[in-house]
């Protein structure tokens, strides 16, 4: 079993990974997940945890991951040894995230304005690719700093979107 540890915002969880039995199962907390991932074009996935089915995009950047799971990005560090002591420093770094498109695609409206606040979740922005559209949303509760992007703007995949504080 390998054992990673992985950092989302202020929370840091132990990962566990066995992939000895043919079925690939992850334990988070204690609980163990039976686990399905299938890449269906580059960085995007489909992720199937104890048979319930999810969309999953991932960029990589320095070390720092994006996973856009469901449309929902979370930004994460992962490693293969505790960073409990950095989290102080995370926890100040977590105060301004930068929201990306996970794919190209078409901006189809942007929900939100510069000083608008909005919660973990909310919707900040739709973008349509491979003819399905897509929210991208809030990582954390915040004020919008700053909108990047205009609809009907043709988006690149990693390209920045909203700035949320």
């Amino acid at each position: 079993m390998k054992r990673y540890w992985v950092c989302v915002g202020r929370e840091e969880h132990e990962v566990g990974v066995d992939e000895s039995g043919g079925a690939l199962l992850v334990g988070v907390g204690g609980r163990s997940h039976q686990v399905e991932l299938t890449e269906t074009v580059p960085s995007g996935y489909t992720l199937v945890v104890d048979n319930v089915c999810h969309d999953l995009v991932v960029q990589d950047r320095a070390g720092l991951r994006t996973f856009y799971l469901d449309g929902y990005p979370y930004a994460a560090e992962v490693g293969r040894t505790p960073r409990a002591a950095a989290g102080g420093r995370r926890a100040k770094e977590a105060r301004t995230e930068e929201v990306r498109s996970p794919m190209p695609g078409l901006l189809v409206a942007v929900q939100v304005g510069e000083g608008t606040p909005v919660a973990m979740g909310q919707s900040l922005v739709i973008m349509e690719a491979m003819k399905m559209q897509m929210e991208i949303r809030a990582p954390h509760a915040g004020t919008v700093r700053r909108v990047h992007v205009a609809p009907g703007q043709e988006l690149a995949a990693g390209q920045l979107l909203v700035t949320v504080e």
